[in-house]
């Protein structure tokens, strides 16, 4: 047997098949047309933490191309682009029958009636108005793209890890809750906030060391405690393995909520 991420499978081949099953059960692909590259950081820093691939494209055209050539699970749409609408794009897609399922969002920053009678008759599933905030942006995506209601679950942990800005001065702390966005890491070493370090550690002693990349989100030190009861560090991940988010995924699911 071979332990990948977390999951246990046999022979390569099937390991390989079995990966991909369980990749494709989380993983959503969101593709964003809009040629206002501000929207698109905003959405891209508003899903980091989800198990949402991001596809971008700045035209109506280039849309429709990438539609018929990737699998996307929701579309979000602006209405004018400088180098082709997107209520055209949307009346392509919804009009091939191998796209038309598609869920696709416009969005516009127009009131005028003409212009969501543009949206909707095209066969858009909904019209949203900009400007967006970032919780209008989330729901939105999580109501089509149907996100598991775990994933932004914190569980407790408890677990050694070592982390490090620099690979020949290594420090130890505990991990004492994680969820697919971070971890409280308990330490009375501290990184100044927006730091990034690698963190090392293990789900349980039955499982491989995960290693990864994060960003010191908050500080809890001993004569100022906020969000922990113990000193530490609220690390963001900003780069782990996808097999590595899905074993959390796991535990998050089975382990009693912080």
């Amino acid at each position: 047997m071979v332990l990948t991420g977390g999951f246990f499978c046999g022979p390569k081949l099937e390991c390989t098949m079995y990966t991909k099953k369980v990749l494709s059960m989380f993983s959503k692909t969101l593709l964003i047309v809009d040629d206002t590259p501000l929207f698109i950081r905003l959405a891209k820093d508003l899903f980091r933490r989800e198990q949402v691939d991001i596809l971008t494209a700045q035209s109506g055209p280039e849309a429709v191309e990438i539609a018929r050539t990737t699998k996307i699970d929701l579309i979000l749409m602006d209405l004018y682009m400088a180098e082709g609408d997107g209520d055209e794009a949307c009346r392509q897609i919804k009009s091939d029958s191998n796209m038309r399922t598609t869920p696709i969002v416009m969005m516009t920053s127009s009131n005028y009636p003409n212009d969501m009678e543009r949206c909707k008759s095209v066969g858009c599933n909904e019209v949203i108005h900009k400007p967006l905030t970032r919780e209008h942006v989330l729901n939105i995506c999580k109501k089509y793209l149907n996100l598991p209601g775990w994933s932004g679950k914190r569980s407790t942990i408890k677990t050694s890890a070592r982390f490090w800005e620099n690979p020949e001065k290594i420090s130890s702390g505990a991990l004492l809750d994680i969820s697919v966005g971070g971890v409280f890491l308990a330490t009375e070493e501290y990184f100044e906030t927006g730091s990034e370090i690698y963190l090392e550690f293990r789900l349980s002693s039955e499982r491989a060391p995960m290693t990864c990349k994060g960003r010191v989100a908050w500080m809890n030190r001993k004569d100022n405690f906020k969000n922990h009861a113990f000193s530490g560090m609220g690390i963001e991940f900003l780069d782990i393995q996808k097999l590595d988010i899905l074993s959390i995924q796991a535990w998050v699911r089975n382990e009693p909520p912080v």
